[in-house]
């Protein structure tokens, strides 16, 4: 039987003695949801955080009210702060945010996610088209593969 991305993931941070954390807005808690169905991921996972609303990304993750009007919640922009605000906070060797569109009846759905790694930070943005469930699993899905590519360079 194939191993989930999920299984992957954990072992793989258990195998380099890392902790992961996420501060998610679209996917709704989904990224850590899904980590957690893999056996193990008590290892890895301290802390995690759903903060949909702005007033949530804010409080808990340190987002700058004025880089959401400057640049949207849906922006690259809020994914960095978010990633920057989990690390100081959860100081995981991973932290690992995501805003954006689950939900578009005209386009694709954006979204943008950040990835912090022993300090280095990638920024990178994806689309899927699809219902609401549909697209958050298609954004769960690639941000964890994501994550396990990364991995592999340490």
């Amino acid at each position: 039987m194939n191993e989930t991305i999920e299984q992957k993931l954990v072992k793989k941070l258990i195998a380099k003695n890392y902790k992961i954390s996420f501060g998610e807005s679209c996917t709704g808690g989904l990224l850590v949801a899904t980590l957690i169905n893999a056996s193990g991921a008590s290892k890895v996972v301290d802390e995690s955080y759903v903060t949909y609303a702005n007033t949530a990304k804010q409080k808990i993750l340190k987002v700058k009210k004025r880089t959401i009007a400057k640049y949207s919640v849906y922006s690259k922009e809020v994914a960095c702060e978010m990633v920057e605000g989990l690390f100081k906070k959860t100081k995981a060797n991973v932290c690992v945010s995501v805003t954006g569109e689950a939900e578009n009846q005209l386009n694709d759905c954006t979204c943008y996610y950040a990835i912090i790694i022993n300090k280095q930070k990638w920024v990178e943005q994806v689309s899927f088209k699809g219902s609401r469930n549909e697209v958050r699993d298609l954004q769960t899905k690639h941000i964890l593969t994501r994550i396990y590519e990364l991995l592999q360079q340490y």
